[in-house]
Parts: C-alpha cells; sequence; structure tokens
C-alpha cells in the first residue's frame, strides 16, 4: 500500500495543513507535528499538547464514496483502541470522538471532509494521543506514560501505531 509520511516541527495544525494542501497530495498522506500552535478539537475546541510529549498527526484521504466515510472513522477509532489495548491499556470509545482510560481523556480524534453530490473530494481524520505528557493544567486526561508508569519513545509509538493503523485499512 502506497503511503506518504511527512514530519514537520510546528505546524498549526494537521488537519488544517492537509485541508489547505489535499490537491497536491496523495491519498494516506500522514502529517505529523511535535508541535501545534492551533490544535483544535469537536467544536472548534482547542487542543494544546507540550511539544514533543505526544502524537499529533493527520491522515488524507482521498475520492471517498460517501456511502464509506463511517468505514474510513471507524478504521482510525477502532484501529487506536486496538493499538492501545495492545499496549496493556483498558480503552474505551466515548462519543462522538474521544478515547479515554477509566475517566480519563488519552485520545481526541477530529473528522472533517470535503464532498460535493458523488463523493467526498477528502476526509481528514486528525488525532491527538498523549504520550509523555504528564501535566494537563486542570483538565481530565491522562497519557500513556502515566498509565504505564514509564516514559515511551513518541517516535517509535508513532512509527508502530501508523503501521498498525496500515495493517488494518481495508480490514
Amino acid at each position: 500500500m502506497s503511503y506518504t509520511i511527512l514530519e514537520y516541527k510546528t505546524l498549526d495544525s494537521t488537519n488544517t495543513f492537509l485541508k489547505t494542501h489535499y490537491e497536491a497530495l496523495s491519498h494516506l498522506t500522514i502529517v505529523r507535528t511535535r508541535h501545534q500552535t492551533a490544535g483544535r478539537g469537536q467544536f472548534d475546541r482547542t487542543w494544546s499538547s507540550k511539544p514533543n510529549d505526544n502524537i499529533l498527526c493527520s491522515i488524507l484521504l482521498k475520492d471517498i464514496a460517501l456511502d464509506k466515510v463511517e468505514f474510513h472513522k471507524q478504521w482510525v477509532e477502532q484501529g487506536l483502541i486496538r493499538y492501545l489495548q495492545n499496549q496493556g491499556l483498558s480503552v474505551t470509545f466515548k462519543a462522538p470522538n474521544d478515547l479515554y482510560i477509566g475517566t480519563k481523556k488519552i485520545c481526541g480524534i477530529l473528522t472533517e471532509s470535503k464532498s460535493d453530490a458523488q463523493r467526498f473530494n477528502y476526509v481528514v481524520i486528525g488525532f491527538g494521543l498523549n504520550v509523555n505528557q504528564t501535566d494537563f493544567e486542570g483538565l481530565n486526561a491522562t497519557s500513556m506514560a502515566l498509565e504505564l508508569k514509564h516514559n515511551l519513545d513518541v517516535d517509535g509509538v508513532f512509527e508502530s501505531l501508523i503501521q498498525f493503523l496500515l495493517s488494518t485499512y481495508g480490514d
């Protein structure tokens, strides 16, 4: 399967980047940044993250049939859940777009799209996964490091997570 990974030190938002440049990018382009200056969640809520501590990325899917968008959203949601469960974490989905461990959020997912009458020109599925961050400034959140009781190699987690997601694409 053909895919592209683009990595940046800082972006305003990985979703915004893909939406802005989707015409020049290929299907299954994955954008990752170490820091977002204008990260967003559902309903334009702010998503803040300490630089270099978490996975901030978005996946561009192009030319998607209108009746297949739910499949793609489920692919990322279920892939994240299964990946985290494989790491020994007990994760649940909380509608409309969050992953929780107990009562604490570990991951947010944001899906945005553009369509015409027949197809989605693009579907961008972004997610922020808390990996090593331990201070959430009053937010009800957790991270892989807090739950597993040790820091992780963020790059290693990113690489294994993306490979896991790609291996399940089309399941």
